[in-house]
């Protein structure tokens, strides 16, 4: 018989039989599933992995956002912390010179309120010479018999008293004792100067030096840190 008469009938025969499915060996080998389930498999196993590199990606990426907010943000913090400190600096000017300003008025307030009285002041001292010259032209001490000169003595040095504390209440200072003191030409006037050789020696008996004072003839006085009128004094020559 010629195989070629046989070719198509077992081709056709072959086509016929179904295919079962893949059954386990006694010998436990496990023969391939089906290409039909092996490609379901396989293509969810491929969707699950896309799943979770898309996951992972999507985490990566708000990592990535938080770190740079996170740098945005320190590096503000460290710009507020800049501006704080100039901040700080600024208030600190500004209340040095509030209180510059405050003592700078203090002391224009009390300049011209001395100016205010100065001239006013001046003059009144001349009362305070005239009543202190009263005082010293009485002789010392008043007769007991004299009851009418001691209660004008009296009343002078009581007037002279009082308007010397109102003075003094006012900003103005007497220099005082300056019988011995060094002549400064800021604060005394020289109306006359004695050669130390014919000085008359102070009370304790010793000699007077060069450029002491040795006679007050008008005290001086001070109002504030100005001299209102330089004490008139005689001092001894200097060498």
């Amino acid at each position: 018989m010629n195989p070629r008469t046989l070719a198509a009938p077992l081709r056709s025969l072959r086509s016929s039989i179904p295919l079962r499915p893949p059954m386990a060996t006694s010998a436990g080998r496990i023969i391939p599933l089906p290409a039909t389930r092996l490609g379901a498999r396989l293509y969810s196993e491929s969707t699950d992995a896309k799943k979770e590199e898309s996951f992972h990606a999507e985490e990566d990426k708000r990592i990535t956002e938080l770190e740079n907010a996170k740098k945005e943000s320190d590096k503000r913090a460290k710009e507020l912390e800049e501006e704080l400190k100039e901040l700080k600096k600024e208030v600190q000017y500004a209340r040095a010179d509030y209180q510059t300003a405050i003592r700078r008025a203090e002391e224009e307030r009390k300049k011209a309120s001395e100016f205010a009285i100065a001239s006013f002041a001046r003059a009144l001292l001349g009362t305070v010479d005239v009543l202190q010259k009263a005082l010293r032209s009485v002789p010392q001490p008043i007769p007991v018999d004299n009851q009418h000169l001691k209660q004008l003595f009296d009343g002078v040095g009581l007037t002279e008293k009082a308007l010397v504390q109102t003075f003094e209440r006012h900003g103005m200072k007497k220099l005082d004792n300056l019988k011995g003191e060094v002549f400064d030409p800021n604060l005394h006037e020289a109306e006359f100067m004695i050669p130390k050789e014919v000085a008359p020696p102070k009370k304790d008996g010793t000699p007077h030096s060069p450029g002491e004072i040795m006679e007050v003839n008008s005290e001086g006085w001070m109002i504030g840190n100005r001299v209102l009128r330089p004490a008139k004094v005689g001092v001894v020559q200097p060498e």
